[in-house]
């Protein structure tokens, strides 16, 4: 035989038996060993805790930043005493003037009415006639609100009805 032939056959004679071998050698070594897992596990721990403390910052920071908006400045000082009592005082004489002002007005009424037409309306009915009437009228037909009615719900017909599509 020639001789590359025979390094040939010995070359696939040695890789059959050493190829097993080193398989073998790598996956029993190859894995870590117990202190490099609990050093992986310790780092990923950390980088967990890290990320809680981050978040917790963020979360404090957001806190503060809304309590800011809260607080009130120091210009803004709340009134004494005397001040809301002079406040008080204020919007009492001021209701009073408006309610004296209004009685006045309803006394004196309009001098004369803007047409006459609406003369001779307001002379025909008053308002308080009027007014019963409407009250009547709405109460009474609230009572038979929804009697005697066709409560059955439409159907839809026509081109955009899709119920009877066969698809």
């Amino acid at each position: 035989m020639l001789l590359i032939v025979k390094i040939l056959i010995w070359a696939l004679a040695i890789s059959l038996v050493l190829i097993p071998l080193v398989r073998w050698f790598w996956k029993r070594w190859d894995s870590p060993d117990k202190e490099t897992l609990e050093y992986l596990e310790e780092l990923k721990e950390e980088e967990r805790e890290r990320q809680v403390w981050r978040e917790a910052e963020q979360y404090d920071a957001a806190v503060q930043e809304m309590q800011k908006t809260w607080t009130k400045s120091p210009e803004t000082v709340a009134p004494t005493q005397d001040e809301k009592q002079a406040a008080m005082a204020a919007l009492i004489d001021e209701a009073s003037a408006e309610m004296v002002m209004s009685d006045e007005d309803e006394k004196v009424g309009p001098s004369a009415p803007p047409d006459p037409v609406a003369a001779a309306a307001a002379k025909k009915q008053t308002p308080s006639e009027n007014t019963r009437e409407l009250v009547e009228a709405v109460s009474s037909d609230a009572d038979d609100i929804g009697k005697g009615a066709d409560w059955k719900p439409e159907r839809p017909s026509g081109p955009d009805d899709w119920s009877e599509a066969q698809w």
